[in-house]
């Protein structure tokens, strides 16, 4: 009999498949027979709460989200925990990276509580993606006169700069943020010494698990201390070398071939 008694999962290129979409049925399926033996499934992602909400719209049963990289903790639209950046930190990161031709991004985010704010001047490169990830876009002029709760400073960079930025940024301001590749040419730079494994933690804590009894799956740098820190730590076959390094487990299948899922039903089946 597993000793697992909550599932958390990264969603983009973990949970979601190459076209961004899950089995409905077999994971609804899979919902009703978690719950059945007191398994709790979390979603936990770099994503804002509203994005996540129409991922899973389909399996209204999932109703709890450690959003924005563990900055806010969400359980049947209850707020359970949330941990912001100060406003005067914003402005000071936000003022820095824009000032430099080194750090300056493709386009630069804050992800607020009343929505995600972005310079009105700024164009992703692919504003298909953008309408994606984010259905509450606030186009302003000036990203330093927002005024609203911030959870999140997100940026796009070339894919293939993003790790060493994101250390660069850690070094620039020691204390004050933690920026983390979050793949696609992302980083997010949240309040420091927050991330998944925190707010993931926090919530089960909440519960009365312990670690041990939590397993969680993830593919990218921001999902790294996610899977350190719980008792299975599940890498995706096709995750990143620097989380399949530390991870317990990594799935026999990728994200295109139910990978996640998969792993899942071992678990039911106490095979994991």
């Amino acid at each position: 009999m597993t000793q697992i008694k909550l599932i958390a999962t990264d969603v983009d290129g973990t949970f979601l498949n190459s076209q961004r979409q899950y089995n409905h049925d077999r994971f609804d399926d899979q919902l009703t027979r978690l719950a059945a033996v007191g398994i709790r499934f979390v979603v936990a992602s770099g994503n804002h709460l509203g994005h996540l909400h129409r991922v899973f719209a389909p399996t209204p049963a999932v109703q709890t989200f450690v959003a924005e990289n563990g900055s806010l903790i969400v359980n049947q639209g209850e707020t359970l925990f949330e941990t912001v950046i100060p406003n005067p930190i914003v402005n000071q990161v936000v003022t820095a990276i824009l000032a430099d031709d080194h750090l300056r991004p493709q386009v630069l985010r804050l992800s607020g509580a009343h929505g995600t704010y972005i310079n009105r001047r700024d164009h992703p490169t692919d504003e298909a993606s953008q309408d994606y990830f984010f259905n509450n876009i606030v186009r302003v002029d000036d990203l330093t006169q927002v005024h609203d709760t911030i959870y999140k400073i997100n940026g796009e960079w070339p894919n293939e700069t993003i790790q060493a930025l994101a250390a660069k940024l850690n070094a620039r301001f020691p204390g004050q943020i933690h920026a983390t590749a979050s793949g696609f040419g992302s980083i997010d730079i949240v309040a420091p010494h927050m991330n998944k494994a925190i707010g993931l933690m926090q919530l089960a804590k909440s519960w009365g698990l312990r670690k041990e009894q939590v397993a969680a799956f993830g593919d990218n740098d921001n999902d790294r201390e996610m899977l350190e820190h719980v008792g299975l730590g599940v890498a995706m076959q096709n995750g990143t070398k620097s989380v399949r390094d530390v991870a317990d487990l990594i799935t026999p299948t990728d994200n295109d071939h139910d990978g996640v899922l998969n792993v899942i039903d071992a678990i039911l089946a106490g095979e994991v």
